[in-house]
């Protein structure tokens, strides 16, 4: 690299180990027309700080990239102010010495363009820096909501918690069964789309029941509505389906039903409290 300077150099970001900067590779120029710009040739960098000064007034400025060898296109690239604040890709009506920090990669040059200009000159020097990291990345600026989403909701910006939420206090609801009739005991859980989290009880019969899980918004018919899955419960034992974190989505109600049988089309009823303590959580 040419002739650097191999420290720390304090701006926007504060401090930034083996960020580097070379004054030797500075450029100075002026601005005094709309229309001017001060271009510096990037080289091994990536980067570069403008700084300016002067007597000047009603003075716009654009920051700008080329990637292409003519540098006959330029597109807008974030600045980022040395003494802190939000990244922009222009300035407007400036009247007093600044700086500010450019970042661009892959770039063959950048430039500060005048835009307008009402009085002048603007003395301006850029000095190429290569940064370890973007001055102004896409977030800089903006706002994360970090407001609790529906369980149901895609957006997982600022859902930091790993349990379900249905409610403020990020806790999923419940249903339960306390103990079956002896029927196919059809009923909904959720009237609404939702995730089913967990659900847990005992098999007291002395042979395997099944537990059928539906895409409804009522009761299923059953034999007739396909389940969405379909869970064998071993006997005399007690079961626990775990879908934490993320849940099985129903995008209608979730349903159930037990039966004898494994078959979409069984019917077979069971006998009453052959399954006992049966509870349903979901969001």
């Amino acid at each position: 690299m040419a002739q650097s300077i191999a420290e720390t150099y304090m701006g926007a970001r504060g401090a930034l180990p083996f960020e580097d900067m070379a004054q030797s590779g500075a450029v100075s120029g002026a601005i005094a027309a709309s229309g001017d710009a001060v271009t510096l040739a990037l080289a091994a960098y990536n980067g570069a700080v403008f700084a300016w000064w002067g007597t000047f007034a009603g003075v716009g400025l654009a920051f700008e990239a080329s990637y292409e060898p003519s540098l006959a296109s330029w597109v807008a690239i974030s600045a980022l102010p040395a003494a802190g604040g939000a990244p922009v890709t222009s300035l407007s009506n400036q009247s007093a010495a600044n700086a500010y920090e450019v970042y661009a990669p892959g770039a063959l040059a950048v430039r500060v363009r005048s835009t307008a200009l009402t009085s002048g000159p603007v003395n301006v020097r850029a000095i190429p820096v290569a940064m370890m990291q973007d001055v102004a990345p896409a977030v800089a600026g903006g706002a994360i909501d970090f407001n609790a989403v529906s369980s149901s909701s895609n957006k997982l910006i600022g859902d930091v918690a790993v349990s379900p939420r249905a409610t403020s206090a990020g806790l999923a609801s419940v249903a339960r069964l306390v103990s079956a009739a002896a029927s196919t005991n059809a009923a909904t859980v959720k009237t609404s789309a939702g995730r089913l989290y967990k659900a847990r009880g005992y098999n007291a019969a002395t042979s395997a029941r099944y537990l059928k899980l539906y895409n409804k918004a009522s009761a299923p018919t059953v034999g007739t509505d396909a389940p969405v899955v379909t869970l064998a419960l071993a006997p005399s034992r007690e079961f626990d389906l775990d879908l934490l974190p993320i849940g099985q989505y129903f995008s209608t109600g979730i349903a159930y039903a037990l039966t004898t049988g494994a078959a979409d089309a069984d019917t077979g009823a069971l006998t009453a409290a052959d399954v006992v303590g049966l509870a349903f959580w979901y969001a």
